[in-house]
């Protein structure tokens, strides 16, 4: 008799069925003698998604990636526009109103300008910094259109005439701002030099005159005092040591003129603490990239909380020069007066009509040791401008001299000759070791006040082009 195989004990049908992934699948089993038992899954058929439900799963995974970077996206600016929104609420309004003095002018008396000068007014309060807790640092540009609308009024166009008040000739524009509720406004000494009548006009169109409480060279602060009804809004008042690079800002004036009134610029705070030389006066600045144009000089620089962090300059900036001694030409510089600088000077300015601070009545430029051996002359400060009638120009000193000596103070840098001056006190006097055409001289000045010296350049001469320097 013919005998079975015996290594194979049992064999099991195959068994059909549909797995958990939707495959086809056949499973057969057996036992070899003495072995367990053993099992083998075959794949009959391959579940594979059909087209729609491809595109479906896409789909899916499509939208709830969008759904992931709008959180992320909204995650980064959350706060910010929090905060941006709060606006309104976060504006301090803590403008203390002063006793009002009289309205008119003391046409009787003269500022340092040689225009009408309001009477001083020692117990004048003017607005303190907002505390710093209403002052968060808010640094993205939201809601730009609700600051300028909240504080243009407040905004006013200043312009400068020379002559009497029936016959004037109008010498220039430029902003300001109101900076109490019975009409004092703040903007730039020299929007107002040597002005004899000054109007201002507000956002509504009103033109009303103002008198000039008191005028300050060094700052190129001045205060102008226009009647209570003239105000149609009070700026709130910041602390520019809050400002740090990087910040936005947001600046009103007028650029150009009135044609192109209110105007808003943009920007971001470049540089604080900034220490350039304009028009011969050193201070420092808030360096910004808003566009600032000459018609905005006087005018506010707002923070992103709409408080006033600084007072616009546009006049010409000379901040630095190359081994040749020309002037380092740069685009998107503008500077501003830190407003913490503005208000004292304001105060001071408020209470006693003027400020007395030393000046010479001249600019220089500095000449470097690159450019003296280049030119064969020495190391120091070449006179740039002298203003008629000053101290140095009664001292017998000209564009193009070039002063080495201030006593024993060595003219070895761009602020040796400023800085010395500084020093002194009105009526001081101060030896000068300058040369001239080859040869060395000496003269005596007398120190006086820079805010009475005037700005009118000594015959129209200017100095440094024999030499290769050009200033603009």
């Amino acid at each position: 008799m013919e005998e079975k195989d015996p290594k194979i004990e049992f064999f099991a049908d195959p068994i059909s069925y549909e797995n958990e992934d939707g495959d086809r699948v056949s499973t057969v089993s057996w036992r070899e003698a003495g072995e367990p038992y053993q099992t083998q899954t075959t794949i009959i058929h391959k579940n594979v998604p059909s087209a729609g439900v491809l595109v479906l799963t896409a789909l899916a995974f499509t939208v709830l990636g969008a759904f992931i970077a709008s959180l992320v996206f909204l995650a980064r600016f959350v706060d910010v526009r929090s905060i941006a929104s709060a606006i309104g609420e976060n504006k301090r309004t803590a403008v203390v109103e002063s006793p009002a003095p009289d309205q008119g002018a003391n046409n009787d008396g003269r500022n340092g300008s040689g225009a009408p000068a309001a009477l001083p007014d020692p117990n004048i309060q003017l607005p303190t910094p907002a505390p710093s807790q209403s002052t968060p640092n808010m640094n993205f540009g939201a809601g730009l259109n609700e600051l300028y609308d909240e504080n243009a009024a407040g905004v006013v166009i200043v312009n400068s005439y020379s002559g009497s008040p029936r016959s004037s000739t109008h010498t220039g524009t430029g902003s300001g701002f109101f900076i109490t509720q019975d009409g004092y406004i703040l903007t730039n000494a020299h929007v107002v030099e040597d002005a004899s009548v000054v109007r201002i006009t507000t956002l509504d169109g009103s033109v009303y005159d103002a008198a000039i409480v008191g005028s300050d060279v060094k700052t190129d602060i001045a205060v102008l005092r226009a009647p209570a009804e003239a105000v149609m809004q009070v700026l709130t008042i910041g602390d520019s040591e809050r400002v740090r690079t990087g910040d936005f800002v947001l600046a009103i004036g007028h650029p150009t003129g009135e044609e192109l009134s209110f105007t808003a610029t943009f920007g971001m705070v470049g540089a604080v603490n900034r220490s350039v030389t304009i028009d011969g006066v050193r201070n420092e600045y808030v360096q910004i990239d808003a566009a600032i144009n000459p018609g905005n000089s006087g005018g506010p620089l707002f923070d992103m909380n709409g408080l006033v962090v600084g007072v616009n300059s546009a006049k010409t900036v000379v901040a630095s020069y190359d081994e040749d001694g020309e002037p380092i030409n740069a685009e998107g510089l503008g500077f501003a007066l830190p407003i913490n600088t503005a208000m004292e000077t304001a105060h001071d300015l408020i209470a006693q009509g003027s400020i007395v601070r030393p000046g010479i009545g001249l600019s220089t430029v500095f000449v470097t040791p690159e450019t003296a051996e280049k030119y064969n002359i020495p190391v120091g400060g070449l006179v740039y401008t002298v203003t008629e009638g000053g101290p140095a120009h009664q001292a017998g000193l000209y564009a193009d001299d070039i002063i080495t000596k201030a006593d024993d103070v060595i003219i070895d840098n761009n602020e040796a000759l400023g800085a010395y001056i500084r020093t002194k006190a009105f009526g001081d006097t101060v030896e000068i070791l300058y040369w001239r055409d080859g040869e060395y001289h000496t003269c005596v000045l007398t120190v006086g006040d820079l805010n009475a010296i005037g700005s009118k350049v000594l015959d129209n001469a200017y100095g440094g082009a024999r030499y290769g320097i050009q200033v603009r």
